[in-house]
């Protein structure tokens, strides 16, 4: 049980299938497959929008890292920290998008099956 829980959660994280690890949940960096299920086995990836809580959560955590930023390391320029911020911000909302949508159809199916 816990070597299936880890390989369905290691395939969320490389954005495949959680059933048979074959096929992409997106075709692009941010755009689902395009029937919104596996090419491979059928799946339907999040057939409900239940991984939407997950998103939430995931995105509230990485705002609580970026406050621990804010707090933690004081600015010399304000400007600059806050431009720096934002953008450091949306570059990391941006770039883990994807494997935390493919996280959030694993623990999905995880809890589904």
């Amino acid at each position: 049980m816990r070597g299936e829980a880890r390989r369905i959660f290691w395939r969320g994280l490389r954005m495949k299938c959680p059933r048979c690890g074959i096929g992409p949940v997106f075709r692009r960096w941010w755009t689902y497959s395009e029937l919104r299920q596996c090419p491979s086995c059928g799946l339907e990836y999040d057939p409900r929008g239940e991984s939407l809580a997950f998103m939430y959560l995931s995105t509230a955590f990485l705002t609580g890292i970026m406050f621990i930023v804010l707090i933690t390391i004081p600015p010399k320029h304000l400007g600059t920290y806050r431009i720096g911020l934002v953008l450091g911000a949306l570059a990391l909302y941006g770039i883990t998008m994807p494997m935390r949508k493919g996280l959030a159809i694993a623990l999905n199916y995880f809890n589904h099956r």
